[in-house]
């Protein structure tokens, strides 16, 4: 063999090994099998790599390839935290933040066996990981719980279809779509059609039997309007269903509404009217929140 190709064989090799480097290090983990690549030009990857060639060919895993390559620490791995004991006093995302990226995989597979329905929000933050597998597990778990909801959402819309008199069907299906809504799955356009669609629910409901809808709804049905950006929609009916809006939820939207707009006086009204109404129980957030905006209203109870 020529020096030539000795030295193209060496560049190509040092090239490799910088690339990988690189990689583990993004990817925060141990780059000390650099060395050894660095030793055994081309053979080296060829050794390593032969392994996993021979586990896709026979379609099964014959080795835990994370025990091949750290056997000489094997000594060691009781000194990892148990995850389960983890969980029970760390957040789940902080937990992901911290753990190898096998034991990172462990974790979200665990959480998804659980109930992937309750489970799934905890796990959003890996959709950003740079594992790709890690990745993969959230993305297939956001498609069945999209599924699932959309399936609950068709079957409640259906009941309700065949029975608009029914409170209990009305009400299901608002809250089946709700769920869709706060899922945290759908697209920004998907989102705005959602909306649509449950403001239209309840506008079909509140012209045939208005009796049916209660302050829940009301609720949602005002989020929906201010998030459309329908502002007159939602002041109507801020207006017209008071009584039925006096919560924390709607004081609080519709004191960001005006805000916004730039109308202090119906600002202000709202913070006096929320500080004077007896029925509402400010959450911690909800106090913090009213506390910093009296501070620039003279005459509030607060």
């Amino acid at each position: 063999m020529s020096i030539e190709v000795m030295g193209y064989i060496l560049g190509v090799n040092c090239l490799f090994t910088v690339c990988y480097i690189i990689v583990k290090k993004k990817r925060k983990e141990s780059a000390k099998l650099a060395i050894f690549f660095m030793i055994l030009p081309i053979l080296g990857y060829v050794i390593c790599l032969l392994p996993c060639l021979v586990q896709r060919m026979i379609g099964r895993a014959a080795y835990d390839r994370e025990s091949l390559v750290h056997r000489l620490r094997l000594d060691k791995a009781m000194e990892h935290p148990n995850l389960e004991e983890a969980l029970s006093v760390v957040p789940v995302g902080d937990a992901l933040a911290v753990s190898s990226t096998m034991e990172k995989r462990k974790l979200l597979l665990n959480q998804l066996k659980k109930d992937v329905r309750q489970n799934y929000r905890s796990l959003l933050a890996a959709q950003a990981d740079t594992d790709s597998e890690s990745v993969h597990y959230v993305a297939a778990a956001r498609m069945e719980v999209y599924r699932i909801q959309q399936q609950k959402w068709m079957s409640a819309f259906k009941a309700y279809q065949k029975d608009t008199q029914n409170a209990e069907t009305f009400e299901a299906a608002c809250n089946a779509l709700q769920e869709l809504i706060d899922g945290r799955l759908l697209s920004e356009r998907e989102q705005v059609m959602y909306w649509e669609r449950y403001c239209t629910l309840v506008r079909r409901q509140e012209f045939e039997h208005p009796e049916l809808v209660s302050k829940e709804i009301y609720t949602a049905y005002l989020g929906c309007l201010t998030a459309l950006g329908r502002i007159e929609e939602a002041k109507r009916l801020w207006r017209d269903k008071h009584e039925m809006l006096r919560n924390e939820v709607c004081y609080m939207r519709m004191a960001e509404l005006f805000y916004e707009q730039k109308d202090q006086e119906a600002f202000e009204d709202c913070i006096r009217k929320l500080c004077a109404d007896q029925r509402v129980h400010l959450s911690a957030r909800g106090l913090e929140t009213l506390r910093y905006w009296n501070e620039g209203i003279v005459g509030c109870c607060h």
